[in-house]
């Protein structure tokens, strides 16, 4: 007869290491409890999972199969070998086992789902169920982010800085989703809104690169050329080897119509990288007949 007190002692150890990241324990732990209690599935789901957090995609999905034997519809089992599926990069397989979960409200099915049609480059699908997924769960921040993202992808402008507003909201101070709805005012058109927002950030974020590029952006479209300027030259000093910098003085000094300080920039961006497109494009411009090797 199985002691049922020292079954709940060893899953509270499992449980224990798996907080703790102590995978190899809780495989070992988790694999006698699926000895003793075969009968148990859920102990493989834990497993599976365990195996999932590893990366070993083929053990997780081996002991999942051997789960869904006991149950065939168990949504925790099919989430996970569609998880599995995922990872591994076998995403028709991954849509087969969460397309049977799509019927059930839950958010992370749909997350899931929605990413995996990303992996497919189906962006409407995409956005349907990251869509889906937030009216299910109104806070899941990765789903607000995720369907800002899409509808920047394929173009919904207006879309995409509606959920990306609601995912800063969701996130205060998150550099990474602000820089995103930056990004997607730009691309909407809302100049002055991108400006404050990236100027917001850089205040919180002063060595944040990206950025201060995106802010200089920002104010060279809204003709507010000599603080770009004082910016791009202050990040200049700090990092001189950033051709990226430099390209931007460049379209800076011929908004100016400094032509030769412009060249100036792009020659040096070129001496820092040779493959650099804007810079390539530009110098043609400047050098008899197109030729950059001078």
């Amino acid at each position: 007869m199985v002691n049922e007190h020292r079954i709940s002692q060893l899953l509270e150890e499992a449980v224990y290491f798996e907080n703790h990241r102590m995978w190899l324990h809780a495989i070992q732990i988790y694999q006698r409890l699926i000895h003793d209690v075969p009968e148990e599935w859920n102990y493989r789901v834990r497993l599976g999972t365990v195996y999932l957090e590893m990366g070993n995609l083929q053990a997780a999905e081996q002991v999942l199969l051997q789960a869904l034997r006991y149950d065939k519809e168990n949504p925790d089992v099919l989430y996970a070998l569609g998880l599995a599926c995922y990872q591994s990069g076998d995403l028709d397989r991954a849509l087969f086992y969460l397309q049977q979960l799509a019927g059930k409200s839950l958010a992370k099915v749909h997350y899931s789902l929605g990413l995996v049609y990303w992996r497919r480059s189906e962006f409407g699908s995409a956005e349907r169920h990251f869509r889906i997924a937030l009216d299910l769960q109104s806070d899941h921040v990765d789903s607000a982010v995720a369907l800002g993202e899409t509808c920047l992808r394929i173009g919904k402008t207006r879309e995409a800085v509606e959920a990306l507003r609601r995912a800063a909201m969701l996130s205060p101070g998150d550099d990474m989703i602000e820089l995103t709805l930056g990004q997607s005012l730009v691309a909407d058109g809302q100049w002055d809104s991108a400006a404050s927002v990236f100027e917001t950030m850089l205040s919180r974020s002063p060595d944040n690169d990206d950025c201060a590029h995106a802010l200089a952006g920002a104010w060279i479209s809204l003709k507010r050329l000599d603080e770009a300027e004082q910016l791009l030259k202050s990040l200049l000093l700090r990092l001189p080897q950033q051709a990226r910098t430099l390209v931007m003085l460049g379209r800076l000094a011929l908004l100016k119509s400094n032509r030769g300080r412009a060249e100036s920039y792009f020659s040096s961006a070129l001496a820092i990288d040779p493959e650099n497109e804007e810079a390539l494009e530009q110098i043609r411009y400047f050098t008899p007949h197109g030729n950059t090797s001078a």
